[in-house]
């Protein structure tokens, strides 16, 4: 099983991240607004809100190093500081992210590439410390702009040549450079969050899609969501610690399975479709050899957490998705106490924004994952869980 790091400093909680913000900028109305894992301890979002436009400070706990610090450090050792401070989108762990954030900047570089920008640059995905997403309006159709920690952007420009080669259909690849940057052109289809399906053939799409994975020629290891327990559970209130403790007993109970190459981050919000089928595959990023239950739990997990934040008259949709998925792969071989673990997560996300009624729903959530009940019982369950939603 995947080995957690161990923190080679104590780490600190979403209170302490926001009173070295204090310290560092004063008692300014700052109020949390994302926290996840990284290195060896965290990152967490704050937004000040007498600024405008508003302005958004990020507290990083990780002890990595990094080529040039942009904002405030703290602690004895600069090569690898307690904490620092940045104003967004200086974010020095992705150097390419500040230069590419600007409309007159991403413009040339894609007139570098021969593409002729029709539109502003729209900032579309952003997970500090590690990776930005922007999206060009262009003559031809969008173009997405990646950023991404110049470690590793080889690996994932191999990737993504490794799954066109082997036939996925993952968007064309426009351009990319050594300091973390990446230009793709637009996937083809729509975003399967915004287009029809139905839940049973979806699926079987996705398990054919993810056989298709298998076949890639490609060697890299995948990281595993287990590697993401010990952050969660540290992070969690009393029934979080528990369900944690429910979660790696079962693992241990577990059987070992062969490994093969999976996406590392499946789900529904990776794909798009044309016609009802499967067209588009996107975030190759995360591919790697690892335990074939990565992907399923991936999947369910997803769907479950999207599910609770769908409208009524959606829920029952997607609820059927997570059904039709659990039904399919079933909940044994690790998918259930994965899923469980993604879950957990998103528990964690909901406690340090301060809404306790979804960590407690998404808590009884992976309970209901983690027991390995039959699908439609499950799901059953499961709205029962998120009717008051």
């Amino acid at each position: 099983m995947p080995q957690v790091m161990n923190a080679p400093q104590p780490q600190l909680d979403a209170t302490a991240e926001g009173a070295l913000l204090v310290d560092a900028l004063g008692d300014l109305p700052a109020h949390l607004i994302s926290r996840e894992p990284l290195g060896y301890g965290s990152v967490a979002g704050f937004r000040v809100q007498d600024t405008l436009p508003e302005q958004t400070y990020f507290v990083d706990t990780s002890q990595l190093g990094v080529a040039a610090e942009t904002g405030l450090t703290m602690g004895d050792d600069p090569r690898r500081p307690q904490a620092r401070i940045w104003l967004h989108p200086a974010d020095p762990h992705l150097p390419a992210l500040a230069a590419s954030a600007f409309a007159h900047s991403s413009q040339l570089l894609l007139s570098r590439l021969g593409i002729e920008a029709t539109g502003p640059t729209e900032f579309v995905a952003y997970r500090p410390g590690r990776r930005g997403v922007l999206r060009v309006a262009a003559v031809d159709g969008p173009v997405w702009i990646k950023v991404v920690r110049p470690r590793r952007i080889r690996r994932i420009v191999e990737a993504h040549r490794a799954c066109a080669e082997a036939g996925l259909p993952v968007p064309e690849m426009l351009g990319w450079s050594a300091d973390g940057l990446l230009v793709l052109a637009d996937a083809a289809g729509a975003p399967a969050t915004n287009a029809e399906w139905t839940p049973r053939l979806l699926v079987e799409q996705v398990a054919r899609l993810s056989e298709a994975i298998d076949a890639v020629t490609w060697a890299a290891p995948a990281r595993s969501i287990v590697n993401r327990l010990e952050w969660y559970e540290t992070r969690s209130g009393p029934e979080g610690r528990m369900l944690a403790e429910r979660i790696r007993a079962a693992l241990t109970r577990a059987g070992e399975t062969e490994p093969r190459v999976v996406h590392g981050d499946l789900h529904f919000g990776q794909l798009f479709l044309s016609d009802g089928r499967i067209s588009g595959l996107i975030d190759v990023d995360t591919l790697g050899v690892g335990d074939p239950a990565e992907d399923p739990a991936a999947f369910i997990g997803h769907a479950i957490a999207s599910a609770r934040l769908s409208s009524a008259g959606d829920r029952q949709r997607v609820l059927a998705l997570a059904e039709a998925a659990m039904r399919h792969w079933g909940m044994t071989g690790r998918v259930a106490e994965y899923g469980a673990i993604h879950l957990l997560g998103y528990s964690v996300t909901a406690r340090d924004l301060g809404d306790r009624t979804a960590q407690s729903q998404l808590l009884r959530a992976a309970g209901v994952v983690l027991d390995g009940r039959g699908a439609t019982e499950a799901k059953n369950a499961l709205m029962k869980i998120f009717e008051s939603v």
